[in-house]
């Protein structure tokens, strides 16, 4: 198996999970819709055109380890909008056309917003095709949109330098990816990335998609559907899926 392996670090993450109401979570392992978006940005892949969407989720298996060193942050959030009936009739095209309502038709939206501070993964890529993942490393490296970290609040701290390697295991593909970049990472000590490289092995959180061998990882193991498959972008609307999350048994907000 092919693998693309890259780090994401930012000063803020925050990858959606269920959001009821006012309280808009955030799960600390990345979604396999969040990985693949990040992809779609860097090549340019527009959200409304969904079958271009698709065809780049075809045939790749999302896998991510994350330091368990973020903090879990609330942000009380205040937004301006109008209520229905100041909107019957009226296209709204961007928030301009939204807010361009007698101020007397504004309501005020209340909401909680969390996030990670301070936070740093590893995401893999699987992919049968070396080609294919080469051309997503070439995006990476010089995207055509904005990546960000879930939310358009939360862009990267570096930039994105991916490697491309070979490895029948996620545990295999995380081994030779720390041979090649271990004595790169001093730098980013900051957000916890190089001492992911020193820490207990047992401290970290996994998720890797049904399809691909997780391999020799240590911690509590368990098969888990979660809505995170993309089936219509432009409508987000998302299918289950399925993945290995494995890691310590006390494992928060994710």
């Amino acid at each position: 198996m092919h693998w693309l392996l890259f780090e994401l670090a930012a000063p803020l993450a925050s990858f959606g999970g269920t959001a009821p109401g006012q309280v808009r979570d955030t799960e600390l392992l990345p979604s396999r819709s969040a990985v693949l978006g990040l992809l779609a940005a860097a090549q340019g892949v527009e959200r409304d055109d969904v079958a271009a969407q698709h065809a780049l989720g075809e045939g790749l298996y999302i896998a991510a380890r994350v330091n368990p060193g973020a903090s879990l942050a609330r942000d009380y959030h205040t937004a301006q909008a109008p209520g229905q009936a100041a909107l019957k009739g009226r296209p709204c095209r961007t928030r301009r056309d939204e807010l361009s309502v007698p101020k007397d038709d504004l309501n005020t939206v209340l909401s909680d917003r969390y996030y990670y501070s301070d936070y740093a993964a590893t995401i893999g890529v699987a992919c049968g095709s070396a080609e294919r993942l080469d051309a997503l490393g070439r995006a990476l490296r010089r995207p055509r949109f904005t990546l960000y970290l879930g939310r358009k609040s939360c862009p990267p701290a570096w930039p994105i330098v991916p490697q491309l390697l070979q490895a029948d295991t996620w545990a295999l593909a995380l081994s030779g990816y720390e041979e090649r970049v271990g004595t790169s990472l001093s730098r980013f000590d900051g957000f916890g990335v190089a001492g992911w490289l020193r820490s207990r092995k047992d401290s970290y959180f996994h998720r890797v998609d049904e399809g691909i061998n997780p391999g020799e990882l240590t911690g509590a193991r368990q098969l888990v559907v979660r809505r995170d498959r993309p089936l219509d972008t432009a409508r987000r609307l998302f299918g289950e899926g399925r993945h290995w999350r494995i890691g310590p048994e006390q494992e928060a907000r994710s």
